[in-house]
């Protein structure tokens, strides 16, 4: 598939760089310079030390937040804002939810635009496929971390977006519940087709998951190595985990991360 500048690329990052302003007017560089590229459908995971960088350049990404340098297209547009077609899940399901609202206003929440039957249509499809339809009328803070982020996602994916981005979404959840839910991102993000860039500070989620694996050097970050992650899908955790295949990639990142922390004198995350 082509955009309208003939590109295959969904999402094109070129020499992208973000500083911090403080009041004393000095700066601290955050993101030092990314560049990469992105296709439709593809599933990107993006690993660094501790402090690299990682959530600032989601928020470039999103158009949350302006870079001081390079250029970002998606769809072949230059990003000015949120674009349209992107939706973002953050790690604080419990704060980006609306605790007034019930489980499926918070999903319709971003469909204000379409018919009424439209944004329920959605919404009951979207909460199918996270397993959620027989809570869609309870509060969140009737449901456990996982179900909350559950809905989180189900309210990104409502909108239909063709690249959703996810900041260290299974962070604060249980590693039972964490299996769960990479499990359920894997089928939902192959089932959609839908272009999916993963922060995460877990080397095996992001190996599992990814068709490549982005490891960014610590701050200000830049891109140490772009891994393909050539393992067959559909992939099961432990089945994948246990080949020979999966330890190498372990491994090769492991070993970038901590090298790289090591040198800035920074703690691995």
């Amino acid at each position: 598939m082509t955009d309208a500048t003939g590109s295959r690329d969904l999402l094109a990052v070129s020499g992208l760089g973000k500083s911090f302003t403080h009041r004393s007017g000095t700066s601290t560089p955050a993101v030092g310079d990314i560049s990469f590229t992105m296709a439709d459908g593809e599933f990107i995971a993006v690993v660094g030390p501790s402090g690299c960088g990682k959530t600032t350049l989601l928020r470039c990404l999103a158009g949350l937040l302006a870079p001081d340098r390079g250029t970002l297209h998606y769809a072949g547009k230059p990003v000015d804002g949120v674009p349209e077609g992107l939706s973002v899940v953050f790690q604080e399901y419990n704060r980006s939810l609306l605790p007034w609202l019930t489980v499926r206003q918070n999903v319709e929440f971003g469909l204000s635009a379409l018919p009424k039957s439209e944004r329920a249509a959605r919404a009951t499809a979207a909460l199918e496929r996270v397993r959620l339809a027989d809570v869609m009328q309870h509060a969140p803070w009737q449901l456990s971390g996982g179900m909350q982020q559950r809905v989180a996602v189900a309210r990104a994916i409502a909108t239909r977006p063709r690249l959703l981005l996810m900041d260290e979404p299974f962070a604060s959840v249980d590693a039972q519940t964490r299996i769960a839910l990479e499990a359920m991102t894997a089928s939902i993000s192959a089932e959609l087709g839908l272009a999916t860039l993963l922060i995460t500070h877990d080397i095996d989620e992001a190996i599992f998951l990814a068709d490549r694996v982005l490891v960014l050097s610590a701050r200000p970050s830049e891109i140490v190595a772009d891994i393909t992650v050539e393992l067959p899908r559909p992939r099961e955790e432990v089945e994948v985990k246990a080949t020979a295949a999966y330890q190498r990639y372990r491994r090769q990142v492991h070993g970038l991360i901590v090298g790289d922390a090591v040198d800035a004198g920074t703690a691995v995350r």
